[in-house]
């Protein structure tokens, strides 16, 4: 839920709230400029194939999620880098994992990834200041997060199966032996 304060929206509030106290003396509607609004602002449009495609780019090459996450976000194994959890079988709405990759999740491994988080965008109600318990990852702009959590929101999360349609898009080749095993 977005609890961020919009002049815009509350006016419109004041306004819809003075209006419906008024017209029905009146006899003047309002419905379809409500429904208008509440249309239009209600759920955020699909992500489009060229945004997904784009996210699975920061994915693999920009952000280097993979690497904790493994490369279908199964969850990672650990080595070289933190065994990050499974963003497929994650109960975390697409909004709060936005939140966890633009500003890490202070105690753990998971780093900021927003270029300028705690410094120029605010992070956990902290700006021009230093981060609390959480390194820096890779400095991703606005835009690629959003390309990010596309792909996430369409490729990953609550996707429990690994198909071989979704191998074959990450690997970008129908032929690539890493899919052999999936069907």
């Amino acid at each position: 839920m977005n609890t961020t304060f919009s002049l815009p929206r509350a006016v419109l509030t004041v306004a819809v709230t003075a209006a419906l106290c008024l017209f029905p003396v009146t006899g003047v509607s309002i419905t379809s400029a409500v429904a208008q609004d509440t249309a239009s602002s209600s759920e955020p449009a699909a992500p489009t194939e060229e945004q997904i495609k784009a996210g699975l780019n920061v994915w693999k090459n920009r952000g280097g999620c993979f690497n904790c996450h493994g490369d279908f976000g199964q969850g990672g194994e650990g080595g070289h880098f933190p065994a990050g959890p499974s963003l497929r079988k994650s109960a975390m709405d697409l909004d709060t994992m936005k939140m966890v990759i633009s500003c890490g999740l202070p105690g753990t491994k998971m780093p900021y990834n927003l270029e300028g988080a705690y410094v120029t965008e605010e992070c956990y109600g902290v700006v021009d200041g230093e981060p609390m318990d959480v390194s820096p990852g890779t400095a991703l702009s606005t835009q690629e997060i959003d390309d990010l959590v596309a792909y996430i929101g369409a490729r990953v999360h609550g996707q429990r199966r690994i198909t071989k349609d979704q191998c074959v898009e990450y690997f970008d080749d129908a032929n690539a032996p890493e899919c052999a095993a999936y069907r």
